[in-house]
């Protein structure tokens, strides 16, 4: 009931007006919970780039049906896409969307790469069994971090690191929850949340899940990273290959 009500009032708190039509209400619901809608809406994204935010979204907890996702997409390529106005500055006194800070520039820009490099950089990505933890493109699993957008959060010498030489431990918002409920049955997942009655989380399938503490037989949170090591599996060449592709990944990205 307290989450219920804890999410009822953080929509009431984070609504904001929008162009009226399909994909609106399903828009407000699975953003407003978490943050304010002007943190999507400022933005003005190609169908690719709103497909790929949507899908991050989703992957880190956002409720949304398949069929939601898709009218959301259109929705918001139809009222904020790429060719649309930029946002102004409500000092304006045109009641429109306040502009959101740009990305401090990055030191060095992203790589530059063909078709045919794109396309082997994700058979790496396929056949070196990453989807069975991560997600992109609208395929893989939920349980480990989103890869759409790993080059907007990571430097190339990060993701190097990350490859050839994983933490042993994962970050908070990384980790995973263990647990057996009342009918003895065992489920994992990446926690989301969690306070002294109920913990919350999302499977590998994407399916967002609520249990009460009480009634559970075992909880076990994970925080050992099971990453393994890429450096003698993925010959150098491709590691190289697969770094740089995956520092064009900034979340918008049409490939």
């Amino acid at each position: 009931m307290g989450l219920i009500v804890g999410v009822t009032y953080a929509l009431a708190g984070h609504a904001q007006s929008l162009p009226a039509g399909p994909g609106e209400a399903a828009l407000q619901s699975a953003c407003s919970p978490c943050h304010s809608i002007t943190v999507v809406t400022a933005r003005r994204l190609s169908q690719a780039g709103w497909e790929n935010v949507v899908d991050n979204m989703v992957s880190r907890g956002a409720q949304a049906t398949p069929e939601e996702q898709k009218e959301i997409v259109l929705y918001l390529t139809a009222n904020f896409g790429a060719g649309a106005p930029a946002p102004k500055n409500p000092a304006s006194g045109d009641g429109s969307v306040p502009a959101q800070p740009q990305a401090p520039a990055q030191a060095q820009p992203a790589p530059v790469l063909d078709n045919s490099q794109i396309a082997h950089a994700k058979d790496l990505i396929n056949f070196s069994g990453c989807f069975s933890c991560h997600r992109m493109d609208g395929k893989g699993s939920f349980a480990g971090p989103y890869l759409g957008d790993v080059g907007a959060n990571h430097t190339a010498e990060q993701i190097r690191t990350a490859l050839v030489s994983p933490s042993k431990e994962l970050a908070p918002q990384n980790r995973s929850v263990r647990l057996m409920n009342h009918n003895g049955k065992t489920v994992v997942g990446k926690l989301l949340n969690q306070d002294g009655f109920s913990v919350q989380l999302i499977d590998a399938s994407g399916h967002l899940l609520s249990f009460e503490k009480a009634k559970l037989r075992e909880f076990t949170i994970i925080t050992t990273n099971s990453m393994p090591s890429y450096a003698n599996t993925i010959a150098p060449k491709d590691l190289s290959l697969l770094i740089k592709y995956l520092e064009t990944l900034k979340g918008t990205n049409q490939q």
